[in-house]
């Protein structure tokens, strides 16, 4: 995909409205460009480009560690006992996780037979889900074995020595940098609706990091992180968790 600085989030972002994805184009006024996300089917959802990339900027401000690394490091190791150390309950996930790509995958063959998506639509979400199925049978394939040969305490230090620099890195990188950084904190596609960001999940680092700078109690169990509410008003720009029941 072609990237423009103007259009950083296209590719990541899904309509409100019906669910399809996002594209991203210009349109040429008297003397300016302005760009704008906008939906690919009749539905006419359409955001200006410029509030959706500030509002999402200001909001990388809350992956800020702000002196939390320690406690982020320990809430990590509390998981990383607990999942990998005793790896059914993972094993579980990953296999609920690749059926929930499947009916995905089969709830867009059949809008693909119904006309409700076109066939770009549907081969991009098929390339999505394919990947991610492949990645997740890969981690489901391992016997866990070589985890006694990782040093997790090192491990995490560089992991947490890397992010704590997320915020200025994301204002001021590349824009491939930038991509790069929200493919990796948002590993599924966000929903913009002209005020509020939302996604059904959020890397695991990054998720300590926002509910402990939002002083929101912290959730190591990795089975309940459902669903996230970027809340990234004007007046208020911030991360609230969406309640476990939507």
């Amino acid at each position: 995909m072609l990237s423009d600085e103007n259009l950083l989030l296209r590719g990541f972002l899904v309509c409100p409205e019906c669910g399809r994805n996002l594209t991203g184009s210009a349109s040429k006024g008297r003397t300016n460009r302005y760009y704008y996300y906008h939906c690919v089917s009749s539905c006419g959802f359409r955001q200006k480009a410029e509030l959706a990339n500030d509002i999402f900027e200001k909001s990388m401000r809350q992956f800020a560690l702000n002196g939390s690394a320690q406690i982020v490091k320990r809430l990590l190791l509390d998981n990383y006992k607990k999942f990998v150390k005793n790896p059914f309950g993972e094993k579980k996930q990953i296999a609920q996780e690749i059926d929930k790509l499947n009916a995905r995958l089969s709830v867009a063959c059949n809008k693909l037979l119904s006309e409700i998506i076109d066939d770009e639509e549907y081969l991009e979400i098929k390339d999505e889900c394919k990947t991610r199925i492949e990645s997740l049978e890969e981690q489901l394939s391992k016997d866990g074995s070589d985890t006694d040969k990782i040093n997790i305490d090192k491990s995490l230090d560089r992991a947490l020595k890397y992010i704590e620099n997320i915020p200025k890195m994301y204002s001021e990188g590349e824009i491939n940098t930038r991509r790069s950084i929200i493919g990796s904190i948002f590993p599924e596609k966000l929903e913009f609706d002209g005020k509020t960001y939302r996604t059904a999940r959020m890397n695991v680092i990054a998720n300590y990091i926002f509910q402990i700078n939002n002083g929101l109690p912290q959730n190591k169990n990795r089975t309940n992180e459902n669903q996230f509410h970027l809340s990234c008003l004007v007046a208020e720009t911030g991360i609230e968790p969406v309640t476990s029941g939507l």
